[in-house]
């Protein structure tokens, strides 16, 4: 008992450290700085010149055992902590004092190779702060709101984990693992009203500019579900779409509105690939469902009309994006049959638990489209019946 407690506080000492360092002066100023506070950032630029000032007389004084290369670290630092402007008279000093150095002590000053090196490091933190002042973050915590807005959108698409007789699975897997994806999933539940809405979107384009659009829609579409009706929602979904004049760019999605207690759903597609509807009776078949709609944002007023089914006990639902049945040069007719083969023996089983990594819909989509350079979704709508043999 005497070496727990003993461990214990060795341990806890330098937790008592680190809090005290963070409540004092020093750590409350890292802290603003972190911030992106323009004070704090004066201060951290008038450290970073004396730095390049000592290092330049140190690689002039010690050329055998202090290196030019060092006036990099004030120049990275900068780039972390600074905005373009204080950058700018940090870069102008660190240059400075390499000419000087170079002027002051040749040979063993800094050499040209040491300042286009620095030169280079210079642009490239530049670069960095330009982009990150045009997304309007400061300090390095600016980037948590990026992090935090995705975790909104995939909050926003947030599946009940169990309704009745029901169960439900997602998996989406932005391409290249990335944080943010140009799919996202919506969800409205209303049991008040026997009502379950799903909306799965796919914004047209790939990487960081779907992601960008797609975080806009998502926002504006969640204000729309659940405010209008079922067959109102894709009809404003597009005419909102079609309003903010986005040139060449549109979306897809299925919109699934669900009566829990009876299984009737409808389905509302524009211009995504048609949903599947597993039917376990007779040994399995699959039903697609109907074209619906064009794409949104192409073309104001357009209708969509409704799919109409109903899950029996032991059907299933697919809900997924292209990225998950689209390969170039090939009919999508082939890469869906692709899904539908490897997803009925996983619908022909009692549901197995597992997470949102380690779950059916997970696996399937791994299974089916694991390195595709396109975004993946995958929704899973299962209403459960007695077990059944696979």
């Amino acid at each position: 008992m005497p070496a727990a407690e003993a461990a214990a506080r060795r341990r806890s000492g330098p937790r008592r450290w680190a809090r005290t360092a963070r409540r004092g002066p020093l750590g409350r100023w890292g802290s603003r700085l972190l911030d992106g506070d323009p004070a704090a950032e004066r201060a951290a630029l008038l450290l970073l010149l004396g730095l390049t000032v000592l290092f330049t007389a140190m690689s002039v004084a010690l050329p055998g055992s202090w290196p030019p290369s060092a006036l990099v670290l004030p120049l990275v630092c900068g780039g972390l902590v600074l905005s373009t402007r204080r950058q700018l008279v940090l870069v102008a000093g660190v240059l400075a004092g390499s000419a000087l150095s170079a002027a002051w002590h040749e040979p063993h000053g800094v050499r040209a190779g040491v300042t286009v090196v620095l030169a280079l490091t210079a642009l490239a933190g530049l670069a960095t702060a330009r982009f990150r002042n045009r997304l309007g973050l400061r300090g390095l915590r600016g980037d948590s709101m990026l992090l935090e807005l995705s975790e909104h959108t995939r909050a926003l698409g947030r599946l009940p984990d169990r309704l009745l007789d029901w169960h439900f699975d997602r998996a989406l897997a932005p391409v290249g693992g990335n944080s943010f994806s140009g799919d996202f999933l919506l969800c409205a539940d209303r049991p008040e009203q026997d009502l379950l809405e799903v909306v799965l979107v796919d914004v047209s384009g790939k990487g960081s500019r779907a992601a960008a659009r797609s975080m806009h829609l998502s926002g504006a579409f969640a204000m729309l579900l659940g405010s209008v009706p079922p067959e109102s929602f894709l009809p404003a979904a597009n005419d909102y779409l079609v309003g903010l004049g986005w040139e060449d760019e549109f979306a897809t999605a299925v919109h699934l509105a669900l009566r829990p207690a009876s299984g009737e759903y409808r389905l509302f597609n524009a211009g995504h690939p048609p949903p599947a509807h597993y039917r376990r009776e007779d040994g399995g078949s699959w039903l697609l469902g109907g074209d619906g709609g064009p794409a949104l944002g192409l073309l104001s007023g357009t209708p969509y009309p409704a799919t109409r089914g109903r899950l029996a006990l032991g059907d299933s639902l697919l809900l997924y994006s292209d990225g998950l049945v689209e390969v170039p040069g090939q009919d999508i007719g082939t890469g869906i049959g692709r899904l539908l083969a490897a997803a009925e023996p996983v619908l022909r089983v009692p549901h197995a638990a597992g997470g949102a990594a380690g779950g059916p819909a997970g696996r399937l989509l791994r299974a089916v489209a694991r390195d595709v350079a396109d975004d993946r979704s995958l929704v899973m709508v299962r209403r459960l019946g007695p077990p059944f043999a696979s």
